[in-house]
Parts: C-alpha cells; structure tokens; sequence
C-alpha cells in the first residue's frame, strides 16, 4: 500500500505529491494512510502523532480540491484525536507538549473547510477559537472577514493587521510575518481587502485604506527608504555599541 511500512517517510511522499499537484494520489494515499493508523487499536505516542498529522494533509487536499462538504467528518475527527494526542503526551512524555503544532492552526484549517462547505455557523466558531486562542491572528481574521464580512469582522481585521508589524521583503516575496501566528502573503492581503470592500461598500473606505498603506510601504522597501525586515533591522541595529571603546586609550 504506496509503501506505508515508514510512516514519516509516506507523509512527506504525501506532502510532496501535494506540492507538485499531484492531488488525487494524495488523497487517496492520506485516506489509505489515516484508514491503517485508526485501524491500530492502542497507538502510541509516536504514531498518534502520525495519525493527526495524516488527518491535517486529508483536510487540506480536500480543501484544494473543493471537496470541503466530504471533509466533515475528519474535521472532528482531527479535533478528537489531537486531545487523544495531548492525553497521551501528558501520561507518557509531557517534554512533547511543547513541540505540538498550536492548536489554533487546526482550528483555522476547520473554519476554512466550514467556510467552503457553507457551514456558517461552525465556520464563525472556528475562526472564533481561533482568534481567542491566539488574539491578532491575522489568517483567521482575514479568512472570517472575507467569509462574513460584518463590521465587527472587518474591524477585527483592521486591528490584526496594525499589529502585524511592517511588511516584509523575503526571498522576493512581500509578506506579513505577525508575531505568533502564520505569515500571510502581501497579495493574498491585498486581494482579500478588495474583495471584502466590494462586498461591503460601508466599509471600502477603511480597506482601501489599508490597501493604499500596504502598497506605500511595498514602494519604499522597493526604493530603499524602508528596511525589507524593519524588525529585524531595528534588532540588529540594538546589537551595534552605544560607543566606539577603541577611542579610549
């Protein structure tokens, strides 16, 4: 079966698939993958570990490949097993806890799949999770902007980009690294307002504001009047002295 005598080594295999398009093997091989695991009736750490991550690759090929309303199920499923998971690490290796992905990436990946199945209701508590368990989570309240773009969305919005920080120029690509939670891509940003704005007209002006805002330091970092990582710039800049011992004799 696709060579599932390695797990780790059939995840990246999955991952990788993933990456080159190749979805309809990935999601036969994650299903395939995730049905041998739940089949192993007392799983240890290790391969708990596995299986939840079997369970995340399912959900986001069904994602890119608009199969949302098939990914119920294993949305509940991923939830129900990473508690298994942190019960188990609690008993037998509580050192792991630390290394487990935070729990609001899986909360944002369920309301992006809620969001696509038109489950409105169980999108907005996702997202709200979320949001509550990492404040200013800039994906999630994009992602729930643009699902549901009221004015306390919006708002929400609005306020986790302000506390972003500055845009950031990495490897030829503009994006917004917020603190504690995952980078977003300057054009998905920009893309998301506009279509928020034209959904809520109400609303457009304080967008494109923040579109114009966002553009203005893209062309700065462009021109060289701003750093292409101001953070990290402003700590590299802290390391320099104060003063110049070597005039003291």
């Amino acid at each position: 079966m696709f060579g599932m005598q390695d797990p780790s080594q059939t995840l990246t295999q999955i991952e990788r698939y993933m990456q080159e398009g190749r979805l309809e093997i990935s999601e036969v091989m994650a299903t395939q993958f995730c049905d041998m695991m739940l089949g192993k009736r007392k799983r240890d750490a290790q391969q708990q570990i596995f299986l939840l991550k079997g369970l995340r690759l399912m959900c986001d090929v069904y994602l890119i490949r608009n199969k949302a309303d098939q990914s119920l199920s294993t949305i509940k499923r991923m939830h129900s097993e990473r508690k298994s998971l942190t019960k188990l690490l609690q008993k037998h290796a509580p050192d792991m806890l630390i290394s487990m992905s935070p729990a609001h990436e899986d909360y944002l990946r369920a309301g992006r799949l809620y969001a696509a199945a038109g489950k409105k209701g169980a999108a907005k508590k996702a997202f709200a999770t979320c949001e509550s368990q990492r404040p200013g989570h800039l994906s999630a309240a994009l992602a729930v902007a643009q699902y549901m773009p009221t004015k306390a969305h919006i708002a929400r919005l609005l306020n986790a980009l302000s506390m972003a920080g500055s845009l950031v120029l990495s490897n030829g690509v503009y994006r917004l690294q917020p603190e504690g939670s995952p980078v977003v891509l300057l054009d998905e940003m920009m893309s998301g307002l506009e279509q928020i704005a034209s959904a809520s007209p109400t609303h457009a002006t304080d967008c494109q504001e923040a579109i114009q805002g966002l553009a203005t330091q893209r062309t700065a970092i462009e021109q060289g009047e701003q750093a292409a990582n101001a953070a990290l710039q402003s700590a590299l800049d802290n390391l320099k002295p104060k003063h110049d011992y070597y005039q003291y004799g």
